[in-house]
């Protein structure tokens, strides 16, 4: 029923903003490219059907979206990501100037970077990238900077002889820490068999009147070594 009393403006307006929806697809398709004015129009306002009000909307609409960024100087139009990274260079360098081993998220970078798996996978062959990825489809989720100096790759011969070495099974392990009045991992924990001696309060006399109450615990109790009547 709203459609019936909806102004032709309130339709431009409609129009435009689904107008700037495919804009930004298309500038995200062609990231980290710029398409200029004209050729943005064209792409999304067919010329036999395009009118002015339509372009200064679509115009209007395209500056106040967050995910498009424009070059006045050049009048051209380029997607805006999360992250400006578009090739293992620009990849590399933003890992190397961080301030901290925080990582990025793979997801982040897909924003503006749909094929970036591709890059990763081949990074971390290279020892350029350190890569955590998800159990389930083995996709990669984190990634870090890698240093492919600090690889030191080991002979076949010595790879064989590491892996012949015998370990003991679980149950020598936990046998042997036992011995050595160790606990072995996930072990509960046992209370310890020596309790502490509880101290026993003091108590006061009935009938004995006591004084300088707020003096208590300042001065040491010889009551003790007090000489008993009869003695």
């Amino acid at each position: 029923m709203s459609s019936l009393y909806a102004t032709p403006t309130s339709l431009a307006g409609s129009d435009a903003r689904t107008n700037v929806v495919y804009a930004a697809d298309r500038l995200k398709e062609k990231f980290p490219e710029s398409i200029s004015w004209d050729d943005l129009v064209a792409f999304v306002l067919p010329a036999q059907k395009r009118t002015e009000e339509q372009i200064n909307l679509f115009r209007r609409f395209l500056q106040v979206n967050p995910k498009v960024s424009h070059d006045p100087d050049t009048d051209s139009y380029k997607f805006k990501p999360l992250h400006d990274i578009a090739s293992a260079d620009d990849l590399i360098k933003f890992l190397q100037s961080q301030d901290s081993a925080l990582g990025l998220n793979v997801r982040e970078l897909k924003d503006g970077w749909t094929d970036v798996e591709e890059t990763i996978d081949r990074l971390e062959a290279e020892h350029k990238l350190l890569v955590v990825r998800n159990k389930k489809d083995h996709h990669p989720r984190m990634v870090w900077i890698d240093d492919p100096t600090l690889v030191a790759p080991l002979d076949q011969e010595f790879k064989d002889i590491w892996l012949q070495i015998p370990l003991p099974s679980v149950e020598d392990t936990i046998k042997e820490l036992r011995r050595m009045n160790h606990k072995s991992t996930g072990e509960p924990a046992r209370p310890d068999s020596e309790t502490k001696p509880k101290k026993e309060k003091k108590r006061v006399r009935r009938g004995q009147k006591v004084t300088n109450v707020h003096m208590q615990g300042l001065f040491r109790d010889y009551s003790e070594r007090r000489p008993q009547g009869g003695k």
